[in-house]
């Protein structure tokens, strides 16, 4: 998943690595963590489902935003099988199935960028978003 699936961009050194493993027992995983290691040496980790300062974005899956003294950043999400149906359906498009060895998916799955082509805005969305700019910049003067 991700921009690594996204076809009508240049690549560069700077792009992550995004996976989605579907699993049966989510608990399995998160309860010894070594596994981890086999795809390099860890620098930093990040398990936003396990923190408490920030609510997590995903409420059906257990994630892993990891940095490696290479240099790599990969993000892996742990999902139940069950909810293999609501991942494709809430996914921004930018998928692509690289192993299915159950033949669980049953559709087609072509990564798809158009969730984030710029359109442009109408009328009333350019004045909203003027009248937003205006209304916060005097948190602006506040702050100085």
């Amino acid at each position: 998943e991700g921009s690594r699936t996204n076809e009508n961009i240049k690549k560069d050194k700077f792009q992550d690595y995004d996976f989605a493993f579907f699993v049966s027992d989510i608990e399995y995983f998160t309860h010894e963590e070594s596994w981890l290691s086999l795809f390099g040496e860890l620098l930093f980790i990040q398990k936003p489902e396990d923190m408490e300062l920030f609510p997590p974005d995903l409420d059906y899956g257990y994630s892993y935003i990891m940095y490696f003294k290479d240099g790599i950043k990969m993000d892996i999400t742990l999902i139940n099988l069950k909810d293999l149906n609501r991942y494709f359906s809430d996914s921004d498009g930018l998928v692509k199935i690289l192993v299915d060895k159950d033949n669980l998916v049953t559709q087609e799955i072509v990564p798809d960028d158009s969730n984030y082509w710029l359109k442009k805005p109408t009328e009333r969305e350019f004045y909203d978003c003027c009248n937003e700019f205006w209304s916060v910049s005097t948190y602006v003067a506040k702050g100085v």
